[in-house]
This record gives C-alpha cells, structure tokens and sequence, in this order.
C-alpha cells in the first residue's frame, strides 16, 4: 500500500504543488529524532513523506480517525491518535516507542492547522517532552505558507538541536515554557528563511 502512495499520489503530489526544499543535509542520518514543522493543512502529511521518501509516523488529532475508514487511511499512512483535551500517556508512549526503534517522528506543534495563514501559533509542550524523555534532537522545519497549486511553496529544513543542556532536570511547567520558547524560535527561523527562498524565486 505504501508503494502505491510512493508511485502515485507523491508524484501527483508534487505536480500539482510543485515544492521546492531547502536543507535537506540538515536531517540527521540516523532516524532517531523529531520534526517540529508548522502546519496549515492535512496535505502537510504528504510533503513529510515527500521530504523522507519513507513512511513516517506523525501526531495527529483524534477526530480524524472517526470513521472506520478514516481509522484505517490515517493509520496506515503513519498518524498516531492523540487526544488533545488531556494528557494522552498512550499516544506518548508509542512516540518513545517509535524513537526507540530509531525511526522519525514528525509533530506539528501548533496542535491544530493555521486557518489564518500568518504568523505562528501558541506551541504546545508534547513535541518538547517527547524529545527531552527519548534524549533525542529536534529538527525544526516550516513552510513559507499554506501550499497553494501550482504555487510558490518553498520548505526549509533547519539545523537540529538537543535539550541536552537540561539533561537531568525535571520536566516542569516552567521548563516546558522554556523549551517551547526555544522551539518557536527555531521554527520561526526556518519560516524567514522559507520565505527568503520564496522572494529569491519571485527575483528570478
């Protein structure tokens, strides 16, 4: 089923918003870390897939697994549910899971999609707790924009980071805030650089 998203819909994919990536020599060679990405739509997703050329697994919103048929598609292409409303132990535990078995994990730590299109929204602390449990590093990316067809969609890939400064500490309210701090502006970093690309693009 995978290869069918591969050869098709990925191909499709790209035709119709043709991306342009930049630091793809920024993703770590081994699997074990996560992606913070900002997020505008579910066809995010597939430009994950698209940066990785493998199946992922990211974080997505319990609601979209509400049908049998829904449950199966987005399972299949790699989301694990979480319930936003509370503190989900079980979609955590098969995150620390995932990273363990030396695999990627993509979270949108916007916790929704940017209906508005501007700037960053509130980041929630689940992508920050994951990565300082797993001891794993982050790597920020964003996106110029919500992809439009045929549009200018640029992606940056920044420079990953470790938590490992606060090895050993406790993971409180007030070093969640901390971290997500330190997160929003590593991705806000990659959105001016997604957007430089964008203007370099219209120059030419």
């Amino acid at each position: 089923m995978f290869k069918l998203l591969m050869w098709i819909i990925l191909p499709f994919y790209k035709l119709l918003y043709l991306p342009k990536v930049k630091g793809k020599e920024n993703l770590p060679k081994n699997n074990g870390f996560v992606v913070v990405c900002n997020h505008f739509a579910k066809v995010d997703a597939f430009m994950m897939v698209d940066l990785f050329k493998k199946k992922i697994n990211f974080m997505a919103k319990k609601e979209w697994f509400d049908t049998k048929f829904k449950n199966k598609l987005f399972r299949w292409l790699g989301a694990i549910p979480v319930d936003r409303e509370k503190a989900d132990f079980t979609s955590i535990k098969t995150c620390l899971k995932i990273l363990k078995d030396d695999k990627p994990l993509v979270i949108f730590p916007e916790g929704t999609r940017n209906k508005v299109n501007t700037e960053l929204q509130e980041i929630h602390g689940g992508a920050n707790l994951i990565a300082f449990k797993a001891g794993v590093p982050i790597v920020p990316v964003a996106m110029n924009k919500k992809f439009k067809v045929f549009g200018k969609n640029r992606v940056y890939i920044g420079k990953p980071y470790t938590l490992d400064e606060f090895k050993g500490e406790k993971f409180t309210a007030e070093l969640g805030d901390k971290l997500n701090a330190i997160m929003r502006e590593k991705i806000e970093e990659c959105i001016a650089e997604a957007q430089k690309e964008d203007k370099k693009g219209k120059r030419k």
